[in-house]
């Protein structure tokens, strides 16, 4: 990203919480939504009367929320309608039926992600219609991130009119795509001395952005455009273009089938890589609240490290969960004594998981190293 920030609430991230599927009371299933309506079956949904009220209460009343703490949920009706069932679901997942007559249960979190967690609740009336209600938790992690830092392994030249945005090792070569309406770029780069082996500019109304491999395919963002290009690896040809409803910042393969893209704020967004369409959504976390400023990112060893903008920081997150396990203080990679008005923030994340090295560089960096992650004492 450039030097101004910008945390977009948009709508994949709405996507990814309001939406549930709402199982009917006999079983099927019918259409929903996390608003208090009443419906039935293959009628359309009108918005009616709200009988039934609910509460969520932590019960540790001195904690901020976490996983692993437990919640209480109470149930409340208005006199005028008892519901046959009411049916709980957490995280769009069913976890307990109440029959009649039962209004309050316990929310377990030990065993959620964390971040935003949806619960919606269906309330099954007597005349086989239903109401809908949702309310929703918001988790922070139960885990006090580690403190790590690094050992320079090796360093390379790296092209300083280079504004790095998404770095890929494979076979011996960096791929890498640069930023900056005008300046933008996809690249091949040999690693012992920064030659460019190939390189494509971006139109000039694009801003490059993150960068991710799946077999020969590349694919690209762009910062505001709200589109990504996929290129050929090998002959840099484009060859589709995909949209993207977010501002996009970061990309990285989790495999073969799973995508993952930053855009500045806490959120990472799972996307199918072939249509680009998303999956879910899940926010991170550490121990004091959500994590934002997510930018470039990068699989190594079954963690998702992130760039963390305008920081020397990088967060280790378990991809599955939203939490942060730990987070890599990279102060003084670049010496000051390299530094010029053009150096720009940390950020270019790249993994040789044959040969065990993590390379990290930076906006127009004159430097990229290999380094060795260590534990603090």
């Amino acid at each position: 990203m450039n030097t101004l920030y910008n945390i977009r609430r948009n709508a994949m991230w709405m996507a990814a919480l309001l939406p549930l599927a709402l199982q009917s009371c006999g079983g099927g299933t019918s259409g929903g939504s996390t608003t208090t309506q009443t419906t039935t079956a293959n009628t359309q949904q009108q918005p009616a009367k709200q009988h039934f009220e609910i509460k969520i209460l932590n019960q540790n009343p001195e904690s901020t929320g976490k996983v692993g703490d437990n919640y209480s949920l109470s149930v409340t009706d208005d006199g005028t309608v008892t519901a046959d069932s009411t049916i709980i679901k957490v995280d769009g997942k069913t976890i307990a039926t109440l029959p009649k007559g039962e209004s309050t249960f316990t929310i377990a979190t030990s065993a959620l992600r964390c971040g935003r967690v949806p619960v919606s609740i269906q309330f099954c009336l007597p005349d086989g219609k239903s109401e809908y209600a949702s309310q929703s938790l918001m988790l922070y992690s139960d885990i006090v991130p580690k403190k790590k830092s690094y050992k320079v392994v090796a360093t390379y030249p790296h092209d300083v009119d280079a504004y790095t945005q998404g770095l890929v090792y494979e076979n011996g070569y960096l791929y890498e795509s640069t930023g900056l309406k005008g300046k933008s770029t996809l690249r091949k780069v040999k690693i012992d001395n920064g030659d460019i082996i190939h390189s494509v500019n971006l139109d000039h109304e694009y801003f490059g952005e993150g960068l991710a491999m799946i077999g020969d395919r590349l694919m690209q963002l762009t910062w505001t455009s709200h589109v990504g290009f996929v290129y050929d690896k090998n002959t840099f040809q484009k060859l589709s273009e995909f949209g993207i409803a977010t501002e996009g910042w970061g990309l990285s393969a989790i495999n073969s089938d799973t995508l993952v893209l930053t855009s500045g704020s806490e959120n990472l967004y799972f996307l199918e890589p072939n249509g680009m369409s998303p999956m879910k959504t899940i926010q991170v976390c550490d121990n004091l609240g959500v994590v934002q400023r997510l930018n470039e990112t990068e699989m190594v060893k079954g963690r998702l490290l992130a760039n963390i903008y305008q920081t020397d920081q990088i967060a280790e997150i378990d991809y599955n969960t939203g939490k942060v396990l730990s987070y890599i203080d990279l102060t003084g990679l670049l010496p000051d004594n390299l530094r010029t008005t053009s150096t720009d923030v940390l950020n270019g994340i790249a993994y040789d998981e044959a040969g065990d090295r993590l390379f990290v560089t930076g906006k127009n960096w004159p430097k990229l190293y290999i380094i060795k992650i260590i534990d603090t004492k």
